[in-house]
């Protein structure tokens, strides 16, 4: 082991023989002793520039023990030394000062010795120890513990750790830990005492520590986590009225044998309270009525500090949204312990109105400013509302172009990429097997414009895409764009190609609405008839044109429109098909998507949706405009477009309407990951099958989400419970893309 580190303030002098008769204390005061030459000897890697950095004494300054000692300490704090000494000799008419240094050894390597449970890899990066630092027994006791932390997070508490070294020939050393890992010790069990107006149930159920249960649930003991889990058991005490409750202990019991751990808490719950009053002060802006809608409690009811501050986070918005910005809501709560009442009393702080003096936009290297300033509801001069804050981060983070949006007064943008070029393959449940290349960009030439070109092609056809999109044509929030498209389609009973172009214009209205007007010119043609179809279908077959204008409106109040966490989609639509061309037909269709965060960050997803088509003067409606469900991003239960009316002699000839109902609950994991259950419900009517909405078929699965940079992709299972003939018991659904 190297010797613990030390600091030789002694100062050693050196004079010639031929000279005794001069000393240092006969030195005269009117002859000052001149330091002529600073010299280092002993350091092999340290620079002489470094250590000498930290000598303040100059060449021709006075001789002066006590400030020469503050640098030869100055010298020892930059930790590269075990000794430092300074030797003091005679030279050309003064001295010569030089400070004799021994390096500390340098880390060469890093080592661990019986380590199976946790990869070398996480171990070097807690250990945070570098290859050609130096060797500090302090920071190798410190690696050491935070290793051993490491393993206590993972559950292993019976780990021994033991650092040492090996010194090579040049002195350098490699670090080594030896390991002993022990078991794995998991949570038995928690056994909560004392407990009586909340049950055990309740108390675990808010608890991050579980007890051990299926592999991806399995606890471990974790003290950081145990101590917040004791103030999560408070909140949720408080949250029922007992705002004396307290955790008076939480033990840990390890059985060594067995390597389990008991948890015992011991909760002192104290009395229940109610609210009995509940007076709002300083309201002089709002009128009483308008901020009692936001209080959530009244008296009579158990008080909830949670519902507390969820009133005062209402009346701070609502002040918020008039331009009362720096409104401040002060909740006073008053415990009697007679009549275990609380009295409530809000005291509002309205402050004055906030008007926006200047909007600074800062981050943007890619976007001009006028691309990201048009996003802003609000313009200097206006008032500042939290309402259309909340509008302006939405917008920027929709806009593909932020990661994220800092709106105070300033804008602060933090970019990320908009472009995109992809060359791979792949595998879905509606095109099987794939390869596709993308090129998009979301802000080309900094000008806010959307382009983006793409080719799939596979077993089940080929499809190549050419899209243009101003969002803001004119420097007005009027979007227009074009697509070209050229696809190919081989389905079960016959061939589809359709060759187009459309037009696209929408432009927003009131705060999250906007309108769509669609123009699209198509030739659509059906061949290739397979088997019965040649009969059912014969009159579908050859060619068509469809020119149809689309107008729609929707509703998005969604926080983020790729990865949605709470908010609503809605839309309505039609499709009017007969302004030349060969087909003629009215297609009505509306839809809605709700998304609630629940708790834990858990998200509760739903979706409904229909629509009806039909044809006119006496035109059917084109095969390839009917409803037919089942696929990723709809009845999960079927294959892709596997549920249909059929005719008689069982060909499937797609429906004139359909319903179609999704729910989605989603739980949060570590990397990105999403687990999901879900169940489906909806059917297709039309021709043989006639509406009849107590007729539905429906799914029930779960399924993984990844939230990859190309938007989430999904792996979902679902079961067809209400299998009938000729029907596969499930189906495997992968895509990529939100399923609503």
């Amino acid at each position: 082991m190297t010797r613990p580190g030390r600091i030789f303030l002694s100062i050693f002098f050196v004079f010639p023989a031929v000279a005794p008769a001069r000393t240092w204390a006969q030195a005269s005061p009117a002859r000052p002793i001149v330091i002529k030459d600073i010299t280092v000897e002993g350091n092999r890697r340290v620079q002489d520039a470094v250590i000498l950095g930290r000598v303040q004494t100059p060449i021709g300054a006075p001789f002066n023990p006590d400030r020469l000692s503050e640098d030869l300490r100055a010298i020892y704090t930059l930790g590269f030394f075990d000794d430092v000494q300074m030797r003091v000799e005679d030279f050309e008419g003064g001295v010569k000062v030089t400070f004799v240094v021994v390096e500390r050894p340098f880390i060469r390597d890093v080592q661990f010795v019986g380590n199976k449970k946790v990869d070398t890899n996480t171990l070097l990066e807690k250990a945070e120890l570098k290859l050609g630092s130096v060797y500090n027994p302090v920071e190798v006791e410190k690696a050491a513990q935070r290793l051993k932390e490491q393993y206590e997070e993972e559950g292993y508490f019976e780990v021994k750790i033991t650092p040492g070294i090996q010194k090579f020939a040049d002195g350098d050393v490699r670090v080594t830990f030896g390991i002993t890992e022990g078991r794995r010790i998991t949570i038995d069990k928690i056994v909560i005492t004392g407990n009586q107006g909340l049950t055990a149930k309740q108390i675990k159920g808010v608890m991050e520590t579980q007890e051990r249960q299926y592999f991806i649930l399995r606890g471990t003991v974790q003290r950081q986590k145990l101590e917040d889990d004791v103030e999560r058991i408070l909140a949720l005490y408080n949250n029922h009225g007992y705002l004396q409750a307290r955790v008076e202990s939480h033990d840990i019991t390890v059985d060594r044998k067995t390597a389990r751990v008991t948890i015992t808490l011991k909760v002192v719950e104290g009395p229940q309270f109610k609210v009995k009053s509940l007076d709002i002060t300083g309201n002089r802006v709002l009128p009483l009525e308008d901020i009692r809608r936001q209080v959530l409690l009244k008296p009579g009811d158990v008080f909830s500090r949670q519902k507390l501050h969820e009133t005062v986070d209402g009346i701070t918005r609502l002040y918020g949204s008039a331009g009362h910005a720096s409104a401040d809501v002060a909740p006073l709560v008053s415990q009697n312990l007679e009549d275990r009442t609380v009295a409530i009393r809000l005291e509002i702080t309205e402050g004055p109105e906030v008007y926006v003096e200047r909007i600074n936009i800062s981050g943007n290297v890619r976007s001009q400013e006028k691309i990201l300033r048009r996003e802003i509801p609000f313009a200097e001069g206006d008032l500042f509302t939290s309402s259309k804050l909340e509008r302006a981060k939405q917008r920027l983070t929709n806009l593909g172009g932020s990661d994220k949006s800092k709106i105070l007064v300033n804008i602060d943008v933090v970019e990320k990429p908009t472009g995109m070029f992809s060359v791979g393959g792949g595998y879905s449940s509606a095109d099987s097997f794939v390869g596709t290349v993308d090129l998009s960009q979301r802000n080309f030439l900094g000008r806010g414009w959307e382009v983006s070109t793409r080719f799939r092609g596979g077993a089940a056809g080929t499809q190549g895409t050419l899209s243009f999109t101003e969002p803001w044509l004119f420097d007005r929030p009027l979007s227009a764009g074009f697509d070209l498209f050229d696809s190919r389609r081989i389905f079960s009973d016959y061939d589809f190609e359709s060759t187009g172009a459309d037009v696209r214009f929408s432009h927003p209205f009131l705060d999250y609405a906007r309108w769509y007007l669609n123009y699209r010119l198509t030739n659509d043609r059906i061949s290739n008839l397979q088997g019965e179809a040649v009969l059912s279908l014969g009159s579908e077959e050859g060619s068509r044109v469809t020119s149809a204008i689309s107008p729609s409106v929707s509703r998005d109040t969604r926080d983020n429109v790729f990865t949605p966490s709470r908010g609503n989609f809605s839309s309505v639509g039609m499709d009017f098909a007969g302004l030349g061309g060969d087909s003629k037909f009215v297609k009505f269709s509306g839809a809605t998507s709700e998304f609630l965060p629940i708790w834990f960050n858990h998200i509760l997803a739903m979706h409904l949706e229909a629509a009806h088509i039909f044809g006119y003067e006496g035109q059917k409606v084109p095969l390839f405009e009917r409803f037919y469900l089942g696929g990723p991003n709809s009845l999960r239960s079927f294959k892709f477009r596997a549920l249909s009316p059929v005719d008689a002699s069982g060909v499937k000839t797609g429906g004139t309407t359909q319903v179609l109902g999704n729910v989605e609950y989603l739980i949060p994991l570590p990397f990105n990951l999403r687990l999901a259950a879900f169940t489906d419900i909806g059917n297709v009517y039309g021709f043989s099958t006639k509406v009849d909405l107590t007729n539905l078929r429906y799914g029930i699965g779960g399924g993984l989400r990844w939230i990859s940079p190309f938007g989430p992709i999904r792996i979902d299972y679902a079961i067809n419970p209400d299998r009938r003939q000729g029907e596969k018991p499930g189906a495997f659904q992968f895509s990529v893309g939100s399923p609503f």
